[in-house]
């Protein structure tokens, strides 16, 4: 016990608490649903070309609106903007579940997908990073982490049983519960802000200026979180059958990565970040090469779990860089340079996710055969992990 609160912030402001409180939640629902979802779209006939094409519609559609995500959250608050995303979860979730009786929410959900992460997604690294403290911020983001990997231990096996069950329906409709009860702890005190503007045009020029090519590079690395979200899932369903199982193996392989998540941050407060995120960045790559060699259960649980450890070594150096540049592009005062990073951050993972797709989506017209596939496309996650390097 001793050793675990060494490991945890001391020093959380009420606003990263809140935040904190309301992240695990929506993570709980996510951690239920999020894997599943690709399994869902795949399971009721939907090939992996057109699941290609119902992400590529989302985030071609959230790399426009990101900034207008970012205007709502500067003139409404960052607690509001946090509240519409979570609804919106909801709607989009509806949309999927009923998707088989109504064919055309396949195009209609994704754009759903993208409005919810308009809302969400800008607010929330905002408020972290304006909230944030500076001297334990690498252990304020992996104490979120960690209690995300705590949920993730649950959500799967729990989510295997509920759709054995009683069905995809019973299972958002839990997940729905969870996503309006986030935001309890975020409403229940007044949000202290001063309404100000935020610039469209800026933010392409930001996108694409030289002096951020490099970070911008470094984001695109994103675009493998494309292959563990949507390909990756698919992929263990060919292997493993049972949903009960597949989740069971995904809990195993999160409960190994816990401790090792707070451990990091600790270790991200006191050394250098860029070596921890290069070191995350080879271990990470390397997980996603050696996926090319699975055929088993027990292989999926092996890489899953170097796959989240090195995934977390990445994530916690690489968010905390992320927020300290926000903090120091105008001070903690100045809410525009704070929201113009992160929405250079969420742009900047967009295309990297829009490469991906497109990538995708052109190797699945050149390749039939589809555990080739698979292993190609986890070749192409390996290779965009080591951008983080650039970071």
């Amino acid at each position: 016990m001793h050793l675990i609160r060494d490991l945890l912030p001391e020093n959380m402001k009420r606003q990263v608490r809140e935040l904190f409180i309301s992240t695990t939640l929506v993570n709980f629902a996510l951690a239920m649903v999020m894997f599943f979802e690709p399994i869902y779209l795949y399971k009721i006939g939907y090939s992996l070309q057109r699941i290609m094409i119902f992400y590529l519609i989302t985030y071609v559609l959230y790399l426009f609106l990101i900034p207008l995500g970012a205007r709502f959250a500067k003139t409404k608050g960052y607690e509001l903007g946090i509240f519409f995303g979570t609804v919106l979860f909801i709607a989009y979730y509806v949309g999927l579940f009923f998707i088989v009786s109504y064919p055309i929410l396949f195009y209609i959900a994704p754009v759903i997908f993208a409005v919810q992460k308009t809302f969400y997604w800008p607010a929330y690294h905002a408020d972290f990073a304006r909230f944030s403290g500076k001297a334990e911020e690498g252990r304020e983001v992996s104490a979120i982490n960690a209690a995300t990997f705590l949920v993730y231990i649950i959500g799967p096996a729990l989510a295997g049983f509920i759709i054995k069950e009683w069905g995809y329906g019973a299972l958002f409709t839990m997940a729905s519960i969870l996503f309006l009860s986030s935001n309890i702890f975020t409403l229940i005190t007044k949000e202290n802000f001063k309404p100000s503007g935020f610039s469209y045009r800026h933010c392409y020029k930001s996108l694409f200026s030289r002096a951020n090519r490099q970070s911008f590079l470094a984001y695109t690395g994103f675009g493998e979180e494309l292959v563990v979200l949507v390909i990756w899932p698919i992929f263990i369903s060919v292997i493993i059958n049972d949903v009960f199982n597949m989740g069971l193996v995904v809990t195993l392989a999160t409960l190994v990565t816990t401790i090792i998540t707070l451990y990091i941050g600790k270790l991200t407060d006191k050394s250098n970040k860029h070596s921890i995120l290069s070191l995350g960045s080879v271990i990470y790559s390397l997980s996603w090469f050696l996926r090319i060699f699975v055929t088993n259960a027990s292989g999926i649980f092996f890489v899953d779990t170097l796959s989240k450890v090195g995934k977390n070594v990445v994530a916690v150096p690489l968010t905390a860089i992320t927020y300290e540049k926000a903090k120091d592009a105008g001070g903690d005062d100045n809410r525009q340079h704070i929201m113009s990073q992160v929405v250079f951050f969420e742009m900047s993972l967009a295309v990297g996710k829009l490469v991906a797709l497109i990538c995708i989506y052109l190797l699945l017209f050149v390749i039939t055969e589809q555990l080739l596939a698979f292993k190609i496309t986890f070749i192409l996650a390996g290779a965009m992990t080591l951008l983080y390097m650039l970071l």
